[in-house]
């Protein structure tokens, strides 16, 4: 801890690592969440104020602070499966490219789109369901894909039914993907760790939040003019375990270490 006590301007920048918090009040193995910018603490009380009644002024005599409270913001600028765990609830879970053999799929007309069960296909046939099936020319339907993409997400537009036997039916191979489904965990609670520096003396700074209750992300928006972000925030809970020793406390501690 830096011994400096001399007013300075600081300006801090660094890595955000998120754990699980151990039986001992110590974290687990920590993952960096990508870019964040801002990250905000922000300490708050509420309050009980007494004003007197007997000067005719009312005026304040006492303050009682009922409650100490501590949260936090930040906003994830990349896209990473651990970012959006955090935010969405969620596990991430990679799925392994594959080819697939005789997806129904359903009725259309001429010009509908149709959700393949998988993402990135490939080597697509379609057939048509009469007794002796039909191979569906490729000329009657299309795979569009953006001329930015590196891949398609499973979308065929059927630009001809012609006088085929529906359901149809498709084959084709799919690429690998990371898939993040809401909601499906608990809120998690973290332990938070800045790994920071200030960048106008040059001191190594470490801030550490023992009990980080993350709240989902508030925002995400799917289409962006700009880079896009993930706003989120939590409250910073009370832990007892750190809170029998006086040199960290009941919610986090800044750490600085000077030269």
């Amino acid at each position: 801890m830096s011994t400096n006590t001399n007013p300075r301007l600081f300006s801090f920048q660094g890595r955000v690592l998120l754990g699980t918090r151990q039986a001992n009040g110590g974290p687990a193995s920590l993952q960096w969440v990508g870019d964040v910018t801002p990250c905000q603490i922000k300490l708050s009380t509420s309050t009980d104020d007494a004003f007197d009644s007997y000067t005719g002024l009312r005026q304040q005599i006492g303050r009682m602070i009922k409650q100490t409270k501590c949260d936090l913001s930040m906003t994830f600028k990349q896209w990473s499966p651990g970012a959006l765990a955090v935010g969405m609830y969620a596990t991430p879970l990679v799925v392994a490219g594959g080819t697939v053999t005789g997806e129904v799929l359903p009725q259309v007309v001429a010009g509908d789109n149709i959700k393949l069960a998988q993402n990135g296909i490939s080597a697509l046939a379609i057939t048509d369901s009469s007794a002796t099936p039909q191979t569906v020319p490729p000329a009657n339907y299309q795979i569009p894909q953006s001329p930015v993409a590196a891949n398609n997400n499973g979308i065929v537009i059927m630009n001809n039914v012609g006088t085929f036997t529906q359901p149809f039916k498709a084959a084709y191979t799919y690429a690998g993907a990371t898939n993040v489904a809401m909601f499906t965990q608990p809120a998690p609670e973290r332990y938070f760790v800045l790994d920071g520096v200030d960048t106008e003396t040059g001191d190594a700074v470490l801030i550490r939040l023992y009990r980080l209750r993350i709240d989902p992300i508030s925002q995400l928006d799917v289409i962006n003019d700009g880079y896009g972000s993930l706003p989120c925030s939590g409250s910073v809970l009370y832990d007892p375990l750190n809170a029998a020793d006086p040199t960290l406390g009941g919610f986090g501690r800044i750490e600085r270490v000077s030269t």
